[in-house]
């Protein structure tokens, strides 16, 4: 069997989670992995079994061994890690949102698809098992028409310096958390977005941007998206999605879909992510990594490179993404709704 031998930029939460998914794949070899600061390098590396590891990515991409590489960086970082390991061949696999600017996002895609490689949109909301059954469902008519999407995600606060900075995330919750849902009513929907109206506030947190975002889509040939995030919301992570059809409606539950359900009056050590206490009646996660899609995403990214097909989501899907984003930024800055096709 073919391995296709994946290199990783980052050593955080995500690049934590990419290893464990990869080390269960027995189509994948991860040959390397940077990060800027050489102790995590190390460790990261020691950890996973991973034979090399740097602290500059321009380096890494210079090994003839790498085939693609794992984009795991703050969103300031994609677009130019991204364009790197094109020039250099390497087929990527970038984590939301695209890039922290249209600009950025568009030379992401252009160079890309003249470097010959897949770009494919890391949107893991697409590739959850919940996600691939209610489509299976909705392709047999069981919904009828869909006539609306409401999802959230939402939690009471990013642990990254990155995540509050415009200059380092480009933006609030809006850019960082709702392009899951978005993304995942756009997939859905399958019609180009019309037009954008979003309401943006900061209502909790001593930060520089929203904490707030409420999104609503109308689609070309009609039909609704709601898109809502916070960074407000107590009690651990809350990812869901509302679905309304001409024939039915379907409510997907991707973080406390649990079937156990346990009390303790002494706690234990993790319930789900962003959960505080685990004291009282609570429903501990079985697997993120397959609940919230990544396993399923990573798989899909492997299969696309050894057959030589396009993504589900790819590049040009990410760059859409974005443009509802800066559309919901400019409908709020100007209180009016936004025109896009």
């Amino acid at each position: 069997m073919r391995k296709v031998k994946v290199a990783i930029v980052g050593s955080g939460f995500l690049a934590d989670m990419y290893a464990r998914c990869y080390n269960e794949m027995s189509n994948v070899e991860i040959v390397a992995v940077s990060s800027r600061r050489e102790e995590k390098a190390k460790r990261f590396a020691e950890r996973f079994g991973v034979k090399s590891w740097y602290v500059d990515y321009e380096e890494m991409f210079k090994n003839e061994d790498v085939e693609a590489v794992n984009v795991c960086v703050p969103n300031y970082l994609h677009a130019p890690v991204t364009i790197s390991a094109a020039d250099h061949g390497k087929h990527v696999l970038c984590t939301k949102p695209l890039a922290t600017s249209m600009e950025q996002a568009e030379d992401m895609v252009r160079t890309c698809k003249r470097s010959g490689v897949i770009l494919m949109y890391g949107e893991n909301w697409l590739f959850t098992p919940a996600s691939y059954r209610i489509r299976e469902i909705i392709d047999e008519g069981a919904l009828g028409r869909i006539l609306a999407v409401e999802a959230r995600e939402q939690h009471s606060g990013s642990h990254s310096p990155y995540a509050t900075k415009k200059e380092y995330c480009g933006g609030g919750v809006l850019i960082h958390m709702a392009v899951h849902p978005i993304g995942f009513i756009m997939k859905l929907m399958g019609r180009p977005v019309e037009r954008v109206y979003a309401e943006l506030g900061n209502l909790l947190h001593n930060i520089e941007v929203e904490d707030y975002a409420l999104l609503t889509m109308r689609f070309k040939g009609g039909g609704y998206g709601v898109a809502h995030s916070n960074y407000i919301t107590r009690g651990g992570m809350q990812e869901r999605i509302e679905i309304y059809g001409s024939e039915g409606m379907a409510f997907i539950d991707l973080t406390h879909a649990s079937p156990i359900k346990m009390y303790s009056e002494v706690g234990y050590s993790y319930v789900v992510e962003k959960a505080s206490r685990s004291i009282g009646w609570t429903s501990p996660a079985i697997d993120e990594k397959v609940g919230y899609g990544f396993a399923n995403m990573l798989h899909h990214f492997i299969e696309c490179i050894i057959e030589d097909r396009e993504p589900m989501s790819t590049g040009e899907f990410g760059l859409e993404v974005l443009r509802v984003v800066f559309a919901g930024y400019k409908s709020n800055e100007k209180g009016m709704y936004v025109t896009l096709h």
